[in-house]
């Protein structure tokens, strides 16, 4: 599982085969973008990190459909997920992306739902008792067995899962999180909502990442391929 470089600018691209995920990440604090405002305060730095997380979403997009990033209409379903206005999703294009810092995350397939959740890795205060509260024992238990240093990331490494999986089934997570078992080393879906596939029918793929990143994608499809390609803002030819 191997990563490509890929530089700007984007070339029309076919959509993955079925039963392929393009996976991208990328590093929006090297987009060479000044837009939206340029203060300081909390809410300024969010407002823009948000137009520069549309600005590569719709422009990634763009290159799967042959048009401008600006001529994707991106609308939202029932819960939230992002999707393709109608008028597009006849392409059978179907996406989902994530955030962390200043790391953004979009995964691509065709015909196939599909969800991704990235975290970066931080300390967290008490991981042994946020996994009592949200996770089943058994996996409460198993995360408080391990060194105190590698509680954090774990306990992240269970929230990504959880959260690529609800975003795939298009549901919230407060609903669906006491429904989801998980296990570990290596990972397995156990147990997952009643009106959801059963847990055979799914793919959860942990790809490697830069140090310090925590990624997991979850689809409807027990076998996926994975395609992870790193998208760069240096304009080919430039120096």
């Amino acid at each position: 599982m191997g990563w490509q470089a890929v530089s700007l600018p984007l070339r029309r691209r076919p959509l993955p085969p079925v039963g392929v995920i393009d996976f991208w990440l990328t590093d929006l604090d090297e987009l060479p973008l000044e837009a939206g405002p340029s203060g300081l305060t909390r809410r300024e730095r969010v407002l823009k990190r948000r137009i520069q997380q549309q600005f590569v979403l719709r422009l990634l997009l763009g290159s799967y459909l042959g048009r401008p990033g600006k001529d994707v209409i991106i609308a939202r379903q029932d819960k939230g997920k992002p999707v393709l206005a109608p008028q597009l999703a006849a392409s059978g294009l179907c996406f989902n992306l994530s955030h962390s810092a200043g790391w953004l995350a979009i995964a691509v397939a065709r015909d196939l739902e599909l969800g991704v959740d990235i975290e970066t890795v931080r300390e967290l205060k008490r991981p042994g008792d946020l996994a009592k509260r949200y996770f089943p024992a058994a996996e409460a238990e198993w995360l408080c067995g391990l060194e105190a240093a590698a509680r954090s990331p774990a306990f992240l490494q269970q929230w990504t899962a959880r959260e690529a999986l609800v975003k795939a089934a298009g549901t919230g997570i407060a609903g669906a999180l006491a429904e989801i078992e998980l296990a570990w080393e290596p990972a397995r879906i156990d147990k997952l909502p009643l009106d959801w596939p059963a847990p055979e029918q799914w793919s959860l793929l942990l790809p490697e990442t830069p140090a310090g990143l925590i990624a997991t994608l979850a689809a409807p499809r027990p076998e996926v391929e994975l395609r992870c390609q790193f998208l760069r803002f240096e304009v080919k030819g430039e120096r």
